[in-house]
């Protein structure tokens, strides 16, 4: 198999990596141990003494983190570790996440693809990229590395791995849409006692006279539902639903009693009640939110800490903006209405210097480079057990979401790896649906999501 690496190679290749600064630091007849492996992969295996390093570029292919020092910083501190290694750092920024997998399949046509890369398997391309030959197994580079997976949570360990091999190491994490990224101020301004951030004991009934309650006619809305597959899912869960099943081969929404009635409340408070905002209405949720304009928004773990970040970043006074967060109902069998999602960190098939490759995985996706990933690149990476202490202490609203990770419940991805056509599907036919300008019956909207989702899931593999 071209991509088996004994531990001799993967040895060898680490001493390349470490020649050079070997070579800075000691007399030309003198040796000095590589640096030993460590927590997290700050550094690279143990080994001997190694001979002058050839010069290594990596080429780091990515949409996280853009537009923050985290990549940079990140690079910079590697190259410190190992000066014979320079990763050319080459940022995708399209607005659209999807369109930046687009760009990679385009790159890796062309033969350009970097070394360096992620297809998240939450945004259903990992299993398609592996099946196309684009990403490699690292089995053997975690073997021969002698890597504690256990520094991971078992959760997104496991999104790492398709058909019994290793493809990746865990980026982001986090349960998905699966609380009221909530505005205090509006509460205590009505006089209503906020429910405690940890409990589970809101009825959906209850939020949906909160959506009605707080609305007032072009001044403020009280409830944002988005319509994305991320949204849909634990709307759906909530309830008792689900959008598909967990084979990622059939749509669930007709046939699941639970699936129907979620629309149906959706439906109730968008298209009926007229309460919930159309698509465009509001140009930036987060904005709305810290400006007073928007009560709760149906979101996650990281618009909650985002919605803190930009309140105290704006100086917003208290009475117009203060953070919360109202956790989904408890489902009758214990489970929490959620979507644990997650991300990797990948190494394109064929790659020369695969080894050394996986050396800087190892450098983003240890301790530091995920609490940094965190606290400067602007990403949720509740992925380590040993990151939690550091985001805790840099913020205590992290422990608001411990809860979920702990007894949230899997995504389910398309079996054919559509993951473009799937995403695209649901969007645009939940936006028809939950159209108040141009409503369609309730039964007609839901037929036709239903059936332009089990379109996709019918189509040929990706």
């Amino acid at each position: 198999m071209a991509n088996q690496i004994s531990r001799r190679a993967f040895l060898r290749g680490s001493l390349l990596v470490t020649g050079g600064l070997l070579a800075a630091c000691a007399a030309p007849a003198a040796s000095e141990p590589a640096p030993a492996a460590s927590s997290g992969g700050e550094a690279a295996s143990d080994a001997a003494a190694a001979p002058a390093a050839e010069d290594i570029l990596l080429r780091w292919d990515t949409f996280r983190g853009v537009g923050t020092p985290w990549n940079e910083e990140r690079i910079a501190s590697f190259k410190e570790l190992y000066p014979n290694v320079t990763i050319e750092f080459r940022p995708l920024t399209d607005a659209v996440q999807q369109n930046n997998y687009a760009k990679m399949y385009a790159s890796h046509a062309a033969g350009d693809l970097g070394e360096l890369c992620a297809f998240d398997p939450s945004h259903f391309h990992f299993w398609r990229a592996i099946d196309k030959n684009i990403i490699m197994p690292i089995d053997d580079l975690v073997a021969a590395d002698d890597t504690d997976l256990s520094e991971w949570y078992d959760v997104f360990m496991g999104l790492q791995s398709y058909q019994g091999q290793q493809y990746g190491l865990p980026s982001w994490g986090w349960a998905g849409y699966d609380t009221l990224v909530t505005n205090a101020a509006h509460f205590k301004e009505a006089g209503i006692e906020l429910p405690d951030v940890n409990a589970r004991e809101v009825s959906l009934d209850t939020i949906a006279e909160w959506a009605n309650s707080f609305y007032k006619e072009n001044e403020r809305f009280g409830l944002f539902v988005g319509h994305g597959e991320g949204n849909l899912v634990p709307l759906t869960r909530a309830f008792g639903g689900d959008l598909i099943n967990a084979d990622g081969t059939q749509c669930t929404l007709v046939d699941d009693p639970g699936s129907v009635e979620a629309l149906r409340w959706a439906y109730k408070l968008s298209v009926e009640d007229k309460v919930l905002p159309a698509v465009g209405v509001i140009e930036n949720v987060a904005s709305a939110q810290v400006e007073g304009k928007l009560t709760m928004n149906w979101g996650g773990s990281l618009n909650v800490r985002n919605l803190d970040r930009d309140i105290k970043a704006t100086g917003t006074d208290p009475s117009v903006a203060e953070v919360s967060q109202i956790l989904l109902p408890a489902l009758p069998d214990g489970r929490f209405p959620s979507q644990l999602r997650g991300g990797t960190w990948n190494i394109r098939q064929g790659s020369e210097h695969a080894d050394v490759a996986y050396q800087f995985l190892k450098h983003i996706a240890g301790k530091d480079g995920s609490i940094s990933f965190n606290l400067v690149g602007g990403n949720f990476a509740a992925v380590r057990p040993d990151t939690l202490e550091a985001l805790i202490a840099d913020n205590p609203i992290h422990e608001w979401f411990l809860t979920s990770l702990e007894n949230g419940m899997p995504a389910h991805a398309p079996a054919n790896s559509r993951g473009r056509e799937y995403t695209d599907a649901v969007v645009q036919y939940t936006d028809l649906l939950l159209d108040p300008n141009q409503p369609i019956p309730f039964e007609e909207g839901l037929q036709q999501l239903q059936d332009q989702i089990q379109a996709v899931l019918d189509m040929d593999p990706a």
